[in-house]
């Protein structure tokens, strides 16, 4: 019973990998990798003779369009470009149908300002992001790296696919065999867009291969004006003079240590993590520890398992209920943190991802609230949704992303 489905879908396997080409820029009429003024007026004009004066002449309108983008973008050279794994990807075109199983990649490419209805399809948890990514309603859901549709990937016949680097890298790399081996055309793009280490490289190599260099530029450096504000900030601070603060993962007693991601926003923002030891990267910590420990500032990072709260929703409640229910812990009331009012809910939306950099804002905010006293991390998410991403969205009404 099974046989139609199964045979179709070797059907389109065979068109989809049917044997490629050459590849080469359009236009490029002696196969040298280098379009000249002369050989793009000339396929300019024999697309021309052939759309409307009968002639004869095998160019697209698109072909001619790619090759105007090619010499005018990359000089009339193929672009290569090297990603976050260290390949090094040829293009012959402009992109023009992309997929993104990675939502930082899809929100970057946002960022630098790239055409979204070139963009064909993207991850489940993009495509449920409604508020977020209102333009990928429309957009094809590819399933996650974990469980990808390959048939509707193949279906919308992407030029590239843009997956992680260095997490799920045995998912990524399965992805990115069976692309190749089926579609040997597409570019496979690996980017993780979510290290505060790595992302500003990634955002201009992306601006590079979308051609918005310009807007990348700002985005990069609009990134970097925030990220280097924070460290020049704590730069100065000896080790043993640094806030002490228990960072909550999203479980009971869970924390991050020195290889998580949130332990180094962590420390970039100027915070000690006395827990930031050992192999486990969430280790479970023996709540007497905490209070040994007596931290300064408690951070909880909020989000899994919420209905509202992020980008989901405007209501404070949820955040607070969780806030009231670290504080009634046993023996909390005695923790330097709570005694002061310095416990704080922070949403995974503006912490993880491609947005770490407002949630890093708002932790060096509140370790160190004097050395920062002008720093406004409401005013660089909205800046953040307004100039970069573009979408209307009010921080004064939509969206609840820390508490207090």
């Amino acid at each position: 019973m099974r046989r139609w489905p199964l045979l179709a879908f070797a059907l389109l396997l065979l068109l989809v990998a049917a044997p490629a080409a050459a590849e080469s820029i359009p236009g490029d009429a002696d196969g040298d990798g280098l379009l000249t003024s002369a050989e793009y007026v000339g396929a300019a004009l024999t697309y021309l003779d052939s759309a409307y004066m009968g002639g004869a002449g095998d160019l697209s309108r698109t072909d001619v369009r790619d090759a105007a983008w090619v010499y005018t973008h990359w000089d009339g050279k193929p672009l290569e470009v090297t990603d976050s794994t260290g390949q090094t990807v040829t293009l012959y075109r402009p992109l023009r149908r992309v997929v993104t199983f990675s939502g930082e990649s899809l929100e970057t490419l946002r960022s630098i300002g790239f055409d979204m209805e070139n963009v064909v399809a993207v991850d489940k948890y993009s495509h449920g992001k409604e508020t977020f990514f209102p333009e990928c309603r429309g957009t094809v859901n590819v399933g996650s790296i974990w469980s990808p549709d390959m048939e509707k990937v193949l279906t919308v016949r992407p030029d590239a696919v843009f997956l992680y680097a260095t997490i799920s890298t045995a998912a990524c790399d399965d992805i990115q065999k069976r692309l190749e081996a089926s579609s040997p055309g597409v570019r496979v793009f690996r980017f993780d867009c979510f290290k505060p280490a790595t992302y500003p490289g990634e955002i201009r190599t992306i601006a590079t291969i979308a051609g918005r260099e310009d807007e990348g530029e700002a985005f990069a450096s609009f990134y970097e004006s925030t990220m280097d504000r924070i460290r020049d900030g704590t730069a100065d601070i000896p080790d043993d003079e640094k806030t002490r603060v228990y960072f909550e993962y999203w479980f009971d007693y869970t924390t991050v240590a020195a290889s998580a991601g949130y332990n180094e926003k962590t420390r970039i923002a100027g915070g000690m993590n006395p827990f930031a030891t050992g192999t486990a990267e969430y280790p479970v910590v023996d709540p007497e520890a905490i209070l040994v420990a007596d931290p300064e500032v408690i951070v909880k990072l909020a989000g899994q398992g919420l209905a509202a709260g992020g980008y989901a929703g405007h209501d404070i409640a949820a955040l607070d209920a969780t806030r009231a229910g670290m504080l009634g812990r046993p023996g909390w009331s005695g923790i330097s943190a709570v005694k002061d009012d310095r416990v704080h809910v922070i949403h995974s939306d503006i912490l993880g991802g491609a947005q770490h950099f407002i949630g890093t804002a708002y932790l060096a905010k509140w370790f160190y609230p004097d050395r920062f006293a002008d720093l406004d991390p409401h005013a660089i998410h909205q800046r953040y949704l307004t100039e970069f991403q573009g979408i209307d969205f009010d921080l004064a009404s939509e969206g609840t992303f820390v508490y207090p």
